[in-house]
């Protein structure tokens, strides 16, 4: 390969390189800034989740302590009208012991300053509510319980313990905030008696190998055990990210693809033409040999004509000029076939169909070959569609079968068995070579319709030939609208088939 050549595939591959790696750099970056997203996220979700479960919890004891104070034989809910600031002043005391009482003058209504009336219960519920309302801001909301009452206190203890934290609570309460951020990744709570509120915490590599995200710890307040501090800690965010970054992501993906693509092809082709290139000059050089054993058996002729005396011996010109016509028609076929293959490739291989009578030109073609001498050949035509004419070009249908033919015979032994059949598949007419020659090994047989290539055996062909037949048959067959298939086994011959349309 010539240096400005392979300079070139460098230059490419290394500018091919740079982009992909800045795109791999770009998509993982962005990778980066998702997860911290997705981090930030999650904790935002966990927090408003510990608010909004905490504040259930309240809501519940505010609703039982608003039940519990309208039970008389607990409690005794009365006002009075204070002079000094003209409204009147609410007082909760406790049913056995009446001196335990706490009063609140934060209880009047707004636009209403009425006294509490025995058997006004709706009265009593409100200003119920209002109390309980005070205890929940005043005390639960700050984690604390007042003995206000002896019995309230109780109360209020019994019910904080009952609805205590719980992550059973929690999870769904989390799950829910979660949603709203559409994060739909596992999670679990992970609680210790003792942890660190400014996130600052040393985890097993283990748990981080599982939970790559871990939120910061909250405390539970818990009034008994030791789940003091809790987390919640979620795998791997993958589909959340990837769902984030959309379109871009799969922008990016495509164009690596694209540019990993266009270098896998660059490099294929570049290797397909260097292996096209050597098959060429083995081409090349074979038909050279070719060209030359005509031209010297045919200019020994004429120089022997010249030069010998040949002349004046009938028997013996009439010899030499049939050896010298001989050599000349090889020559002129070998040309002939190149020819052919050249004006195929330049797109002006025009095909002039019309009837051919298949039975009569296959079993001449057949006929002629098995006159050629060096070989017992025995063949066998079949044809039992009922077809026996198709529209073709006729010259270049004979030439298409007669290669298949030649082949069939020059590549086998001195004991020719060959077998012609003609069948109908699918509304094409397949005409079905097969011999007991040599065979072709797997690993070739996709190549051998390509043109120039020759089945390789060593460093020398044993057969004479120049790598063109198959690649012209294939090409006549197409430019009819047919097809070729061929299916070979080493050492066990081969079967060649030409489909035409019917």
């Amino acid at each position: 390969m010539p240096k400005s050549t392979r300079f070139v595939i460098i230059v490419c591959a290394v500018a091919i390189a740079m982009v992909l790696l800045l795109q791999f750099y770009w998509v993982k970056n962005y990778y980066i800034v998702n997860q911290a997203t997705f981090e930030k996220e999650v904790n935002m979700a966990f927090e408003d989740a510990l608010k909004k479960e905490f504040s259930i919890r309240c809501d519940t004891i505010q609703q039982l302590l608003a039940k519990r104070l309208m039970d008389t034989t607990e409690f005794l809910i009365t006002s009075r009208f204070d002079t000094a600031e003209k409204k009147n002043i609410f007082t909760i005391a406790n049913a056995h012991q009446p001196g335990q009482k706490f009063s609140s003058s934060a209880l009047s209504f707004r636009g209403i300053n009425k006294a509490l009336l025995p058997g006004d219960t709706a009265f009593k519920w409100a200003i119920a509510t209002r109390f309980a309302y005070t205890m929940r801001t005043e005390d639960l909301q700050n984690h604390v319980v007042y003995y206000r009452t002896q019995n309230l206190g109780g109360f209020m203890v019994d019910n904080v313990n009952k609805y205590d934290f719980d992550t059973t609570r929690l999870r769904p309460v989390l799950a829910h905030y979660l949603k709203d951020r559409n994060i739909e990744t596992p999670f679990r709570f992970y609680v210790r008696e003792t942890d660190s509120t400014m996130n600052r915490s040393h985890f097993d590599e283990k748990l981080l190998a599982r939970y790559l995200i871990i939120t910061k710890s909250y405390p539970t307040y818990k009034q008994k055990g030791k789940e003091q501090y809790v987390r919640a800690m979620f795998s791997n965010p993958f589909s959340y990210i990837i769902g984030r970054m959309g379109y871009m992501f799969a922008g990016s993906l495509l164009l690596i693809a694209l540019v990993a693509f266009s270098l896998i092809y660059l490099l294929r082709t570049l290797f397909r033409e260097k292996r096209l290139s050597a098959i060429k000059n083995d081409f090349i050089s074979n038909i050279t040999h070719e060209f030359k054993t005509p031209i010297a058996t045919a200019s020994a002729a004429i120089e022997a004509l010249n030069g010998f005396g040949v002349l004046d011996n009938r028997e013996k010109t009439q010899r030499y000029l049939s050896y010298t016509k001989n050599e000349l028609e090889k020559l002129a076929g070998l040309v002939d076939r190149v020819l052919s293959i050249s004006v195929y490739e330049n797109a002006d291989f025009d095909i002039k169909p019309e009837r051919v009578d298949i039975d009569a030109e296959i079993k001449g073609l057949l006929a002629r070959a098995a006159a050629l001498p060096g070989k017992e050949i025995n063949w066998t035509y079949v044809n039992n569609t009922g077809i026996s004419s198709i529209m073709a070009d006729k010259l270049y249908f004979e030439h298409a079968v007669n290669n298949v033919v030649d082949n069939a015979f020059k590549y086998s032994g001195t004991r020719v068995q060959l077998v012609v059949s003609v069948s109908i598949k699918n509304n094409f007419l397949v005409i079905e070579v097969k011999d007991n020659g040599i065979g072709i090994a797997a690993n070739d047989l996709p190549l051998v319709f390509e043109k120039f290539y020759r089945v390789p055996s060593g460093n020398q062909h044993r057969v004479k030939g120049h790598g063109l037949g198959l690649s012209y048959v294939k090409s006549i067959v197409d430019r009819h609208r047919g097809w070729c298939k061929i299916e070979s086994e080493l050492g066990k011959g081969t079967t060649l088939s030409l489909a035409w349309p019917i």
